[in-house]
């Protein structure tokens, strides 16, 4: 494996591990805080949970799909709105999906361009390295905005940093 597919796959398992520890300090709030409106990002924790979970499971359906097939059009209209048992349950799932996928793929097929039809009828061809970035660090962002609102609410957040994931020994592997 070369050093640019070991990036991306520590950068991969530090995401599940990061959303894994962030969806089991949610699990000890109330539903009423998980669902209430802090006016940061997607209004509620669970909302932007949400909107993380929704964000990766598009992103690997575009990500695994063949460039052959033509474009890969961007879901429009409402996401789906699973409930916070739902999510804790299907999230490890989907960060395996991304472990998986990456595992099976070479170097040049991580710069394989799928087209992509972005709302508007607009199409743009971004190599599948690009997209995965986009998807991690779209996460992130999101993450630390529920750390934010989990301080807001007067608890304490778990440690999500990528050090504090090295630092528990995850990304050695």
């Amino acid at each position: 494996m070369s050093l640019g597919e070991e990036l991306l796959l520590t950068d991969i398992r530090y995401s599940g591990w990061a959303n894994q520890r962030l969806v089991e300090a949610c699990g000890a709030l109330t539903l009423e805080e998980i669902e209430r409106d802090l006016r940061i990002s997607h209004a509620s924790i669970l909302s932007t949970l949400r909107h993380i979970h929704d964000g990766e499971k598009v992103w690997l359906d575009c990500l695994r799909t063949s460039p052959e097939r033509g474009p890969w059009r961007l879901p429009q209209g409402a996401p789906p709105e699973p409930s916070f048992d739902a999510l804790r349950l299907s999230w490890p799932e989907l960060s395996d999906g991304y472990r998986q996928w990456i595992e099976h793929l070479s170097e040049v097929e991580l710069s394989v361009e799928p087209r992509v039809l972005l709302p508007g009828e607009v199409e743009v061809s971004l190599p599948r390295w690009k997209i995965l970035r986009h998807v991690l660090e779209h996460s992130t962002l999101h993450r630390g905005q529920i750390v934010g609102m989990i301080r807001m609410l007067g608890h304490a957040p778990p440690g999500v940093h990528r050090m504090d994931f090295y630092l528990a020994g995850e990304g050695g592997e």
